[in-house]
């Protein structure tokens, strides 16, 4: 069994525990930090990440929830705290190095389908 706490670092695994549900909410808090400036209606950023609106609601919704993002008037927008951010970053500069990406690949796949992991 591998230590992901040890190759990822505490705060990315309760970042990634805490905010990132699936795939498609890593897709989206990658899209935010390397555009934050960033201001789409759902169209546009399912336009963008190549996926459909329905798919988006519930994570753009969670992630309003846990204050990464913000919806007013139908448009999203990128604002976690100066805290978050730095995390948010440590999330994605780990998904650039291959290991780090497959321990963090593995903890969502394992959230997503948790039934998966204790089969065998």
């Amino acid at each position: 069994m591998y230590d992901l706490e040890g190759v990822l670092g505490s705060s990315v695994m309760e970042f990634v525990d805490r905010h990132v549900r699936s795939l498609l909410t890593w897709d989206i808090l990658v899209f935010f930090h390397r555009n934050p400036e960033a201001v789409l209606d759902l169209e546009g950023l399912a336009s963008r990440l190549g996926r459909r609106v329905e798919e988006l609601e519930p994570e753009i919704e969670a992630l309003c929830d846990g204050r990464l993002l913000s919806m007013a008037g139908g448009l999203v927008r990128y604002r976690p705290s100066n805290e978050t951010k730095q995390t948010v970053t440590e999330f994605v500069e780990s998904c650039q190095d291959r290991g780090r990406r497959l321990a963090l690949i593995a903890i969502v796949l394992h959230k997503i389908n948790p039934q998966q992991s204790t089969r065998r």
